[in-house]
């Protein structure tokens, strides 16, 4: 009979212990959902990438990793890709490369862009600009001017009606670009 009862106060331990790895596991899982929805509400932002205006940076198809806590003045610069809201499509998000900074003047000329009279690096540039678009921007305080790196096919500065992105419609900077292309093959 003594058998038996120590045979159960074994299982009745091992019980136990599973009980607990079982619920630690619960809490590990739960403290893991908990980190990754409040990471992607506050600090991280992905976003598939539905046309080809930033070729060959970005790709049709690719998702971007972004931070959304690094966009606030000061903290953005010539040549970053950001994530924002463009002032006529508010319901949009749109992701392109900032080219002008508040205060200046952006000249698109002769498939050129300038500011303040400086000729800005185009290394990144799909093809040859044509002359689409053309003209001389002076972007206001407190907003910015966006190309696509695809120039003859990007719907960006130089074609929307409020040509100026404010500060506040910017949500994210790119930090990762995912090409699912590359992992998955080109069909």
């Amino acid at each position: 009979m003594e058998k038996g009862i120590g045979s159960m106060i074994k299982r009745t331990g091992k019980q136990d212990n599973f009980k607990k790895q079982f619920t630690r596991a619960v809490v590990i899982y739960l403290v893991l959902i908990a980190v990754v929805i409040i990471g992607f509400q506050y600090i991280w932002m992905l976003n598939f990438v539905p046309t080809g205006s930033m070729e060959p940076t970005i790709k049709k198809g690719d998702v971007v990793l972004g931070t959304r806590y690094d966009t606030g003045k000061g903290e953005i610069e010539r040549y970053d890709i950001l994530v924002f809201y463009p002032p006529d499509e508010p319901d949009t998000t749109y992701i392109k490369r900032v080219i002008g900074l508040p205060g200046e003047t952006i000249v698109v000329s002769s498939g050129k862009v300038c500011a303040n009279n400086v000729e800005l690096d185009n290394s990144f540039v799909r093809n040859p600009m044509n002359r689409r678009g053309d003209g001389i921007y002076v972007v206001p305080e407190g907003c910015y001017f966006f190309l696509g790196d695809n120039r003859n096919n990007s719907n960006d500065s130089r074609f929307w009606q409020e040509k100026y992105v404010p500060q506040e419609n910017i949500v994210a900077k790119s930090r990762c670009i995912i090409h699912l292309s590359d992992l998955i093959g080109d069909n």
